[in-house]
C-alpha cells in the first residue's frame, strides 16, 4: 500500500514515479518520452494517452454532476450556475490535463505495463 501511495504522490506532482527525481513534462503540455534521470519510457504505445483522458473526463463528469445537484438544491439562477460550472469545467480540464496523464503513468507502472528497470 505504501508503494501505491508513493507512486500516486510523485505522479500527481509530475515527478517520475520510478526514480522520484525526473520531471515528467518538459513544457506545459509536452510530456517527456523518457524520464531524463532514469530513462523509463512513460508511454510505450500511442494509445496509452487515452487513460489520462479518461481520468480527466471522469473528474469533469463529477463536476458536472455537482453543478446539477446545485441547480436542484440552491436558488442560484440557472444561467449564472451554468456559466460558473462551464467555466470551472473548462479551466479544470485544461489545468488538470498534465496531472491526469501523469497519474495514468503511475497506474501503468503499478499494473506492470511500464517497467522501472529500463
Amino acid at each position: 500500500m505504501i508503494r501505491v501511495l508513493r507512486v500516486f504522490w510523485y505522479s500527481f506532482w509530475l515527478i517520475c514515479p520510478a526514480c522520484q527525481r525526473g520531471r515528467m513534462f518538459r513544457s506545459l503540455f509536452t510530456m517527456n518520452v523518457r524520464c531524463p534521470t532514469c530513462s523509463m519510457v512513460y508511454e510505450r504505445d500511442s494509445g496509452e494517452v487515452s487513460g489520462g483522458m479518461a481520468i480527466n473526463t471522469a473528474l469533469l463528469c463529477l463536476i458536472a454532476i455537482g453543478g446539477a445537484v446545485m441547480a436542484v438544491t440552491t436558488t442560484i439562477p440557472t444561467g449564472q450556475l451554468l456559466l460558473g460550472v462551464a467555466t470551472i469545467m473548462i479551466l479544470f480540464g485544461v489545468f488538470f490535463y498534465r496531472h491526469a496523464r501523469a497519474l495514468w503513468v503511475g497506474i501503468l507502472l503499478l499494473a506492470g505495463t511500464i517497467n522501472e528497470d529500463v
